[in-house]
């Protein structure tokens, strides 16, 4: 789709010398978000969770990555897929109302089509003129780095692999200590600059930040992160997840930490203006949306 008129003048003012004065348009019109979904969120590496959520063979958990449902399976001999949740029959999500699990077969409540977890379509069995690769569900580049699971466009390995290089070692042993999720009123944008300025709702004393494409970061320690994942679902309501990390060996990890319970509270009286929205912020958010304009 083309770009909305606000997008548009943003790339002029950016062409000037003058001080960016973003349209407010950016951050409430659903034109606006709809572009970037096309071309930021559907384009993105992301870091999804910890490889403890999937285990054991046959585990499976459901994660919802504007602007598509996923389903993160581990098949026979450790090895991962990343679905599209959505049943090649009539478009419903396979899993819906459960959100993590252990089985064989995924089923769509639906008209009950199985898949297994690569996502082959097992029952009903199809004419044999019909070409296998359609009779699965579409999948995704994944792998897991360092203990953290990413994920990208169908063969986006390679930007994976260079977001992957950042994660701090000590993750591939570590535990969880707890996952939490908020919903906010916010656009993604405002959300994201604020949880990039706001390492102390998380850990407390320094932490490193790194950001694994526009919608994951990590805030590292020598012994505790916490994973955050922006989930934009329309241009003014976002959602966060939390991931808090812990060490392996349980000498450092955290008890259920109260910093986090004041993410909502902080954003609900975070700064409107949008005075943060400078020159370097809007060439990065340019660079998203007309890439080699």
């Amino acid at each position: 789709m083309d770009l909305p008129l606000s997008v548009v003048e943003l790339g002029a003012q950016l062409r000037g010398e003058g001080k960016i004065s973003p349209d407010p348009a950016l951050w409430s019109d659903p034109q606006v978000f709809a572009a970037e979904r096309e071309r930021i969120f559907q384009r993105s590496v992301l870091a999804i969770d910890h490889q403890t959520r999937l285990a054991e063979d046959g585990r499976w958990f459901r994660c919802d990555a504007a602007p598509r449902s996923l389903l993160l399976t581990r098949t026979t001999g450790g090895r991962l897929h990343a679905l599209r949740n959505v049943c090649i029959h009539a478009g419903y999500p396979v899993c819906d109302s459960e959100e993590e699990g252990e089985a064989e077969r995924l089923v769509c409540p639906y008209h009950g089509w199985e898949y297994a977890l690569d996502g082959r379509l097992v029952e009903p069995e199809l004419s044999s003129r019909i070409d296998p690769a359609r009779l699965r569900l579409p999948s995704y580049s994944v792998c897991v780095r360092s203990g953290v699971i990413f994920v990208g466009p169908s063969g986006a390995d390679e930007a994976i692999e260079q977001c992957a290089s950042a994660v701090p070692a000590w993750m591939t042993a570590a535990t969880v200590a707890r996952r939490t999720r908020y919903n906010t009123d916010r656009n993604w944008k405002s959300v994201r600059y604020f949880l990039q300025s706001s390492p102390q709702l998380f850990l407390d004393g320094p932490a490193d930040c790194h950001e694994f494409g526009p919608l994951s970061l990590v805030f590292a320690q020598p012994q505790r992160a916490v994973l955050l994942r922006i989930v934009p679902k329309f241009a003014e309501q976002t959602d966060v997840h939390v991931i808090e990390i812990a060490d392996g060996d349980g000498s450092h990890n955290p008890q259920p930490s109260s910093l986090s319970d004041g993410l909502i509270a902080q954003l609900h009286t975070a700064d409107n203006s949008l005075s943060w929205f400078g020159r370097d912020i809007a060439r990065w958010y340019w660079s998203l949306m007309a890439p080699g304009e």
